[in-house]
């Protein structure tokens, strides 16, 4: 087991560069006056226990006694005993300490770009924050904590099979803190510090590179002035990265208030702006098509799958006009028509000319205009079967066209032959062969959810099987491991979220279809993985910045990977149905909670003409636009924390799946629990408890769907479209209604 020990510490900078530290160990419970140095002093107050589930709090308070430029001051915690094999966790941005093969690239990076080809690749990462893969050496990482979902840091010892997190906040009087993982160089001891202000020495992390000067300073302190800094310690039994996903489930809102949605308008007025949007920006007349953005550019205008190609059009499959539906169903025919020999789609589409998937124009690179994600190809075969089954129950006179059908069996069909020829899908694969060029990766881990429904919808067992069994590697290989990489396709293979959440949603669906119980185990563990990826608390945005100025709340945003240090808006590109029927199949009301912080501050992203969002270019984006810029970390510089990138993007998507595939009211019938997720307020009136009372505080009509049910109701399977047959509650601005359920 570890020794650890606490120590507290002062450092001196010129610049970003260290110029002298000084330390001491903390040896003593309780309440201490230290003396640091002969110009620092410290007093601590401990309160208890490492080892007990609340941890233990360190709360220190330093002063300067002198004048002291350029300093800043630490909590830091020295552990010997140490292994480079060790688990480390910083959620959002460190996974297995990110200790994999790098290639230095710039951005967008691209697999044409490298000599590194074949099934059998090793992970490979870009230049980000990382801990060394070789031995001796430095090894390091150095982040603030806006680069986090949560600011903490997490290990697991191998040896003893111990846990630790160690979580602070995000920063104090001076700024944000940093957060450091320093190993020595033969790898036998490390240390965890949390420092404020933040300062990482020398360099710093921007877009695919650790080597951009670093800009932090120390603080100039005066005489007397005091600085506190805190952080709290847990160390628990833990045989498998599942354990510390599960206790930092149980930590990573320790001592914060319940959450608030932040106030905005109704899914359902949302919905409405955005449809508008779609259909007066979004629809392109000639060619057939909702686009995934509005700019015309290529990869604005037409991708499968990822970015939200023929996943809006579900949306508003389910919930437009009869202009929206007619739309959707001539996206399919145009999905369907970007079908290549392998079975698999063409991945881009501009002005008509087909393209593949390569952020590389180079004329001599590797088959031109023939890489395609896998990724896109694997949302497209789940959405596809969402479609096909939608239409059943909304559009039942509708007859499905037989090449829709057969192109459906195609693409399946090609899923199946690349898992046994390779047996695996793959990253990236040859769209006139179907052949791997690059391989591994978690990137089509939602592969098995379009097979499992592949399989039931046409009553072909060769789907189920491969279904099964590839869902059975992604587990073995990566949610057990604690690692998800690749989904994002312009990262190489870094760690990501978005494969977390398809696996997850994988998981559910074989659950579905199986009705096999170990497919919730392993839908719990993805989803205990993919929260990590969330952010955990509210953001203290810069002053001035538009996040700040329109008090934009950034709990439930989602850290897109390492590489792209932003958060954003929602689950790129779905719901969170998975969480929600996560909730009901195991009855731990936590996957709802997380829905909720997701799917609830949603809304508030949308730029609106009474509350329009104003891009870093200056100008306010137009109704309807949503962007996927979060940004608490300053990876794209300092500049941009707070501030939105002026595109339309795929979390439109998100906010309309959410408005299409889930409740905005949920009540647990048995226990009386209600969930509100949408821009609503509800209770059981007093006396009643079969009449519900909802209130509309907005300045919207609301149209707020409603799911009422006992937990054995709660138990059985949703299924893909139980949603179209859930109440509407109709509320207007400032109205209350009483609805018996």
């Amino acid at each position: 087991m570890f020794k650890m020990e606490p120590r507290l510490c002062v450092t001196k900078y010129r610049g970003s560069e260290v110029f002298k530290s000084a330390e001491v160990p903390l040896t003593e419970q309780g309440m201490d006056n230290i003396a640091l140095t002969p110009d620092w002093s410290v007093t601590v107050i401990s309160e208890g226990s490492i080892d007990y589930p609340n941890g233990q709090m360190l709360n220190a308070e330093f002063q300067s006694d002198c004048l002291s430029n350029e300093t800043a001051v630490a909590l830091s915690f020295h552990l010997s005993g140490w292994s480079a094999e060790n688990y480390v966790l910083v959620p959002g941005a460190v996974y297995a300490g990110n200790r994999f093969e790098v290639r230095e690239l710039s951005y967008a990076p691209c697999w044409s770009r490298i000599d590194d080809a074949g099934p059998d690749v090793p992970i490979l990462i870009t230049d980000v924050p990382r801990l060394s893969n070789e031995a001796g050496g430095p090894s390091a990482i150095h982040l603030l904590t806006g680069d986090a979902a949560t600011p903490a840091i997490g290990i697991i010892d191998q040896r003893s099979a111990t846990g630790w997190l160690f979580v602070t906040k995000q920063g104090t009087a001076l700024g944000d803190s940093s957060m450091h993982v320093v190993e020595n160089e033969d790898r036998s001891s490390v240390r965890i510090s949390f420092q404020s202000p933040g300062v990482r020495p020398s360099t710093k992390y921007e877009m695919t590179t650790t080597k951009v000067p670093s800009t932090d300073r120390g603080h100039d302190f005066k005489p007397g002035e005091k600085v506190q800094l805190n952080c709290r310690v847990y160390r628990f039994p833990c045989s498998s990265v599942q354990d510390l996903f599960e206790r930092f489930a149980a930590v990573r809102r320790q001592g914060l208030p319940a959450v608030s949605l932040a106030p905005s308008l109704p899914f359902s007025a949302a919905w409405q702006i955005q449809e508008s949007k779609y259909n007066a920006m979004n629809w392109n007349n000639e060619l057939g098509y909702y686009a995934v953005g509005t700019v015309d550019m290529k990869h604005q205008d037409w991708q499968v799958g990822w970015v939200g190609g023929g996943m809006s059009s579900l949306a508003l499959l389910l919930e437009g006009s009869e202009v929206s539906v007619s739309r959707a169903l001539d996206t399919l025919r145009f999905l369907f028509s970007s079908q290549t020999e392998a079975g698999f789609f063409h991945g881009v589409c501009h002005n008509g000319q087909w393209y593949g998937d390569e952020f590389n124009d180079a004329p001599d690179r590797r088959y031109p205009e023939q890489w395609h994600i896998l990724r896109k190809s694997a949302d497209a075969l789940y959405f596809i079967m969402k479609h096909l089954l939608a239409l059943e129950q909304v559009r039942p006179d509708f007859e499905i066209p037989a090449d829709w059908l057969d192109g459906t069996r195609r693409l399946a069909d090609a899923f199946v032959r690349i898992w046994h020829r390779y047996g695996q899908f793959g990253q990236w694969v040859h769209t006139g062969t179907g052949d791997i060029i690059i391989g591994g990766s978690a990137a089509g881990g939602i592969a098995p959810a379009g097979l499992a429904l592949c399989g039931e919808y046409f009553n072909e067992d060769s789907y189920t099987f491969v279904a099964e069994q590839s869902a059975r590697q992604y587990y073995q290989q990566f949610t057990s491991q604690g690692i998800t990489t690749g989904g994002p396709g312009e990262i190489l293979q870094c760690p990501d979220s978005e494969s977390a959440f398809a696996l997850l949603e994988s998981y559910i669906v074989l659950y579905e279809t199986s009705e096999d119980q170990k497919w919730i185990e392993r839908a719990e563990e993805a989803a205990l993985q993919a929260m990590t990826w969330c952010v955990s608390y509210d953001f203290d945005f810069p002053k001035g910045s538009t996040f700040e100025r329109l008090g934009m709340r950034t709990t439930g945003s989602v850290i897109a990977n390492v590489q792209n240090k932003h958060s954003a808006p929602g689950i790129c590109t779905l719901s969170g149905d998975s969480l929600f029927k996560l909730s009901r199949a195991t009855g731990n009301k936590r996957y709802l909670e997380l829905l909720r912080e997701i799917t609830g501050n949603l809304p508030q992203y949308l730029s609106r003409e009474d509350r329009p969002v104003r891009g870093w270019d200056g100008r306010d984006m137009p109704p309807g636009y949503m962007s996927e810029r979060v940004n608490m970390s300053d990876w794209e510089g300092h500049s941009f924390v707070g501030e939105v990138l002026p595109l339309s993007c795929w979390c439109e998507v998100s906010l309309m799946l959410s408005y299409a595939q889930l409740p905005g009211i949920y009540v647990n019938r048995t226990s009386g629990d209600i969930t509100v997720i949408d821009q609503v307020q509800c209770r059981l009136e007093e006396g009643a408890a079969s009449t519900l009372v909802v209130t509309n505080p907005t300045a919207y009509p609301a149209e707020v769907k409603l799911l009422a049910e006992t937990e054995e109701e709660a138990a059985i399977p949703l299924g893909s479209c139980n949603h179209v047959e859930w109440r509407r509650v109709h509320v207007g601005p400032g109205e209350i209604v009483r609805v018996l359920l």
